[in-house]
């Protein structure tokens, strides 16, 4: 975990049953303690628990970007990790993409391929009718040629590319290692998200209270 000694703190569900035992049994079934052992927070297991049991959230897809992260995956489909340069509240903090499932996930990704790179194939078809001289209309095999680049054809590019985008794993970097700290959404707020970073990260790690002054 974040702190190899458990005892000081104590997890509760909503009817205050202890969990702490179950967090610490589902870092290592998924794989969390494995990539980042001692370098995530107790705040980033709990999104990750609380989420992924409410079906919110795939913790799997979570943790396959920190192995990335870690060098323990050499390929990953989502955007590079980048540096929180601009956003002052989050200022010398790293995010990195991770792919939610379900279909806004998916709209957004889609609406993203079509800013990017049109339909390719539509674009071909127009061409060759103003090469030819010919009057021609879409037919029904064209229709569907179109679909499907628009959206399997669009996402492999961005696949390719490793653009696809998603919510965020925010970390910080500290001599040369990432420490996992919350995850964030683009509508989260950044405020927001730097409050529960100090509130439970800076206790944890206490680098971060110099690094986010």
């Amino acid at each position: 975990m974040a702190n190899s000694n458990t005892d000081w703190f104590k997890a509760t569900d909503s009817d205050g049953n202890d969990i702490t035992s179950e967090l610490v049994e589902f870092a290592e079934m998924h794989g969390l303690e494995r990539a980042a052992s001692g370098r995530y927070s107790l705040l980033l297991l709990f999104e990750l628990y609380h989420w992924g049991h409410a079906g919110r959230l795939n913790p799997g897809k979570v943790i396959e970007e920190i192995e990335f992260l870690e060098g323990l995956r050499q390929f990953i489909r989502s955007k590079p990790a980048s540096v929180f340069d601009r956003n002052k509240p989050l200022r010398g903090l790293w995010h990195k993409h991770y792919l939610e499932d379900g279909l806004p996930s998916m709209a957004k990704n889609l609406r993203k391929g079509l800013m990017r790179y049109g339909i390719p194939c539509a674009d071909r078809m127009v061409q060759d009718t103003e090469e030819s001289g010919e009057e021609r209309y879409f037919s029904r095999q064209d229709v569907m040629q179109i679909a499907h680049d628009a959206v399997e054809g669009n996402w492999k590019r961005l696949m390719d590319e490793s653009a696809l985008t998603g919510q965020w794993i925010i970390f910080a970097r500290n001599e040369s290692k990432n420490y996992y700290l919350c995850l964030g959404r683009h509508d989260s707020g950044d405020e927001k998200i730097r409050e529960q970073v100090d509130k439970v990260c800076v206790r944890e790690f206490p680098f971060l209270e110099q690094l986010l002054s």
